[in-house]
């Protein structure tokens, strides 16, 4: 009988414990519920990240080895940068309140259009842009799918 009130207590303040975890995680879940568009505004960010390397590597005077993102030959620096500014200012869109006016659909259209343009851009003027683009390709697939599960 010495060692069932202990017990006892012991359950209780593990029960207590687990009872506010629980409802710490289906508050997150019903918030994320109402809000679908905070998913789409950190996978734009994400993307954003993605773009700005391309710029700072662009930017490198000599093509080093430490630049992933290299212009090819024939391409103007400038008009690239200014192409790769364009896609920021697109996807700035999607972390604003003005997105959460357009349904699911229409925010995954238009997101997965900047994305088509974007994986042009690199083929067309990254060296080694194919293999790049599909590098890149996966790990935003595998992040977009991250944020939905």
């Amino acid at each position: 009988m010495d060692q069932f009130f202990p017990a006892i207590f012991i359950s209780i303040v593990v029960a207590f414990i687990l009872i506010k975890n629980i409802k710490k995680i289906t508050e997150k879940m019903d918030i994320d519920a109402l809000n679908p568009h905070t998913s789409y505004a950190s996978f734009s960010s994400h993307i954003q990240e993605y773009i700005r390397d391309m710029k700072k590597d662009l930017n490198k005077k000599e093509n080093n080895n430490e630049a992933v993102f290299v212009l090819k030959e024939d391409k103007d620096l400038e008009k690239s940068q200014e192409k790769l500014s364009d896609f920021i200012r697109k996807l700035v869109f999607f972390e604003t309140t003005m997105a959460q006016n357009k349904t699911k659909e229409q925010i995954e259209n238009d997101l997965a259009q900047t994305l088509f343009d974007l994986d042009s851009f690199v083929r067309e003027n990254i060296q080694n842009g194919e293999l790049i683009a599909d590098k890149m390709r996966e790990d935003l697939q595998s992040r977009f799918e991250e944020l939905r599960s």
